[in-house]
């Protein structure tokens, strides 16, 4: 009989809540943003308002970053995602950026996404980024 109680002791302290001083659940695998699924116009915008500044040969990957956050987590995350995706591969015909510019809005991008949307990766027409 002493072994039952043993064991009742045993399975209460397995199912005893966890402290909260433990942190944040973390989660079991990658987030990711499905940006087919969301609402496209407001991401269409303002990969259109990105346009200007990533003109030429000085991108300013700092004001599109800034722009993207301003914008919030899917929009400006999908947005983001979207255009440095296509202006690290561009469609036939259109030369790749040189390194220093393409490294620039690689890093807009991870920047983003470590800071501001929790390391996901965002779900595009072109793949995941």
């Amino acid at each position: 009989m002493r072994a039952l109680p043993r064991c009742l002791v045993a399975l209460a302290l397995a199912l005893a809540p966890v402290p909260a001083a433990c942190g944040a659940a973390q989660h079991a695998g990658p987030v990711v943003i499905d940006c087919l699924a969301a609402n496209r116009a407001p991401i269409e915008a303002l990969i259109l308002s990105f346009a200007p500044l990533i003109a030429g040969d000085h991108p300013d990957w700092s004001t599109v970053e800034q722009q993207a956050i301003a914008a919030g987590e899917l929009v400006g995350g999908c947005a983001l995602a979207e255009v440095v995706q296509a202006y690290l591969a561009p469609p036939p015909g259109r030369m790749a950026p040189a390194p220093a510019p393409g490294l620039a809005a690689r890093g807009a991008l991870e920047d983003f996404r470590s800071k501001h949307a929790g390391g996901a990766a965002f779900h595009t027409r072109a793949g995941d980024l």
